[in-house]
């Protein structure tokens, strides 16, 4: 994560002067595998992906606890990785579990445009509802817009404690890579994604967690994560609340980001109860595990790309 602003590719992309470009090169972590991509210069092309399985237990998604249990482990699977690709350059893009950062909604009825007024708004509001110091965790938001009362601007939210993103930082650091930039898995693989205009549900599926989001007008409206719950329990709370608390009337879209290379009959339920096919994030032609490396490092054009 880096201060001041959310990856802003979740709905429109936008390359901000003077901001360094975000690296080619992107690995996830998760509880079963090390995840390793590299894109072309151009960002159209996917050079390198790799997946290699963990021993279980050698990284763990947690805001409170020790994230990476195994550090020698991680460190000798990933330098082994590294020694069979052309990685150049020093600097990585690292995708973290979903549960190594929160993920929150704030409306401001007065926004200050001084970003440190901007961070200390935040931090104040959020100070009570997580379980991390505030104070010191690695911050970056996002200005959605109006809220949809026209009172106010509503914030989405993306903070880590300081020593779980030091974990990662120190991992790669041991190997001489900076990491760039550290996302949260999910909003990794929102970068795939074209938010279409039609109400939609985006669900991602992790060995550890699953995660719902939902889009309304082009809109980041809701996200959740849960874990040890099948689609369909993990999504129905989700479904509730775009109905009760949204005002939402009918999901007319599914898009699915999976882990396994098989999870169709997992979602027969689901798709059921919906009424709606789900559909697989692109590149379709690309294993879904690859997908949060690869919005990481914001492939380009992923239709038909491969």
């Amino acid at each position: 994560m880096r201060s001041h602003s959310l990856n802003r590719s979740i709905a429109e992309k936008i390359t901000e002067v003077f901001q360094p470009r975000v690296p080619l090169w992107a690995c996830e972590l998760t509880p079963r595998h090390i995840i390793l991509t590299g894109v072309t210069k151009n960002r159209r092309r996917v050079a390198t992906k790799q997946a290699a399985g963990l021993q279980p237990g050698a990284v763990t998604g947690s805001l409170t606890d020790r994230n990476i249990q195994d550090v020698e482990a991680v460190r000798s699977n990933l330098k082994e990785m590294l020694s069979h690709v052309t990685f150049k350059g020093g600097e990585m893009v690292v995708i973290v579990p979903d549960d190594a950062a929160r993920i929150a909604f704030l409306t401001a009825e007065r926004l200050s445009k001084d970003p440190e007024e901007q961070q200390t708004f935040i931090r104040w509001k959020l100070k009570k509802t997580v379980p991390f110091d505030v104070d010191t965790a690695q911050l970056a938001f996002r200005v959605l817009g109006p809220h949809h009362t026209g009172a106010g601007v509503d914030l989405l939210v993306a903070l880590s404690p300081r020593p779980v993103v030091e974990e990662y930082e120190n991992l790669f650091a041991s190997l001489n890579i900076h990491a760039g930039l550290v996302l949260p898995s999910t909003l990794a693989a929102l970068n795939l994604f074209t938010v279409p205009a039609k109400d939609t549900l985006f669900l991602k599926i992790a060995p550890d967690c699953t995660t719902t989001t939902i889009f309304q007008n082009r809109r980041i409206q809701f996200y959740r994560r849960v874990a040890g719950l099948s689609p369909y329990d993990a999504v129905y709370p989700s479904v509730m609340y775009y109905q009760d608390k949204l005002g939402g009337k009918t999901l007319e879209q599914l898009t699915v980001c999976g882990y396994d290379s098989d999870i169709r009959s997992s979602l027969d339920e689901l798709e059921e109860k919906l009424g709606l096919r789900a559909e697989r994030l692109e590149p379709k032609s690309v294993d879904d595990i690859f997908k949060p490396t690869l919005g990481g490092v914001h492939l380009s054009n992923p239709e038909g790309l491969l």
